[in-house]
């Protein structure tokens, strides 16, 4: 059976939901429908992220974050918000779409204080917490 398409949702599409994308593919196989989309998109995706997600042979050195208007169709089988801030939005795309929400909320890592390694540690708490949620959801 294949996996459901899923689009990710966070507030910037810069750390949380990139990663996500990164490790449905992982997880499902690059050919699995994953997307990511921010509700006020960074720039460029975080360079912590990049760091700790090539540690698992996921490169995301070529990502550009984009606006959940700028998702397209067809939509996901399920929208998933990593973040409280994108909640709303993501719960509205997902009801007018038919697709079923999840709610993931994942801390923010880019607010944890200290220097590289610390901050690391905590990108990499993140990425393991999302890898976490991914491998135990279970399709309706």
């Amino acid at each position: 059976m294949s996996a459901p398409s899923v689009l990710f949702v966070c507030g910037r599409n810069a750390i949380r939901s990139p990663m996500g994308e990164g490790l449905w593919r992982l997880e499902h196989g690059e050919r699995a429908n994953a997307r990511s989309c921010g509700v006020i998109p960074a720039a460029f995706v975080d360079g912590y992220t990049i760091s700790v997600m090539e540690e698992l042979d996921c490169d995301l050195s070529e990502f550009s974050p984009i606006a959940l208007n700028g998702v397209g169709e067809p939509a996901a089988q399920i929208v998933v918000s990593l973040s409280t801030a994108a909640d709303r939005t993501a719960r509205e795309y997902a009801e007018r779409t038919g697709a079923t929400f999840l709610a993931w909320p994942i801390a923010d890592p880019s607010e944890t204080p200290g220097d590289r390694e610390a901050k690391l540690a905590a990108y990499r708490r993140t990425r393991d917490e999302i890898r976490e949620h991914i491998r135990s959801f279970q399709p309706a």
